[in-house]
């Protein structure tokens, strides 16, 4: 922990020795062992957001999407990513360039169990994951439980998760009306701000 110094040498070369322990303190912190010898080694030149590298701070960029669609009946929702029904394959364009998809990974994606209610759902693009995912909790009801009857806190945070990429915002502010018979309609396309600088409506815990 203290600072490295040799009294017998100059002061550009205790600079130095200064810089190659806290460069070796970080390498240890991430727990990333050198890769080889040499200074090329010392320095760490990915900076990764999905680790302690970057914090999360007011408002940050996301991915642009395109749009989930949906089908319902007065006890069923239905999700599409798979070019039917009124849908496209999914593609997630990134802000550093890349482009996920066409994909149409597990569409379609039904959740039955429901009522005639309104209902909000949380779905993402999970990185690690390389598939739809929709969040879920304790307040969450339906089968599988992603459908929540008021909008939420946690599951809000869940679909802007560092590696999660919001999808079919329309379906989190407006949510999903189920009626006494059958429609259809659209989550609308994602991506966009998240953070303290994001607006996801009037959310409960």
């Amino acid at each position: 922990m203290n600072a490295p110094f040799e009294q017998n040498v100059g002061q550009d070369t205790n600079a130095f020795l200064v810089w190659a322990q806290s460069a070796l303190n970080q390498l240890i912190n991430f727990k990333n062992a050198p890769p080889s010898q040499g200074l090329q080694s010392l320095q760490n030149n990915v900076v990764n957001p999905t680790t302690s590298q970057i914090t999360s701070m007011g408002s940050r960029t996301s991915s642009v999407t395109t749009s989930i669609t949906f089908t319902f009946t007065s006890t069923s929702v239905t999700f599409f990513w798979d070019g039917t029904n009124g849908s496209q394959f999914l593609r997630i364009g990134r802000d550093d360039g890349t482009i996920v998809g066409p994909t149409s990974v597990g569409s379609p994606f039904p959740v039955t169990g429901l009522s005639a209610n309104t209902y909000f759902f949380y779905p993402y693009w999970d990185e690690n994951l390389q598939e739809v995912v929709f969040a879920t909790n304790a307040s969450a009801v339906g089968t599988p439980p992603v459908a929540f009857t008021a909008p939420n806190f946690a599951a809000a945070q869940q679909q802007i998760l560092r590696g999660h990429v919001p999808l079919g915002i329309l379906l989190v502010t407006t949510g999903v009306v189920l009626t006494g018979g059958t429609g259809s309609g659209s989550g609308g396309s994602g991506g966009g701000g998240a953070g303290a600088g994001g607006n996801r409506g009037n959310l409960q815990p």
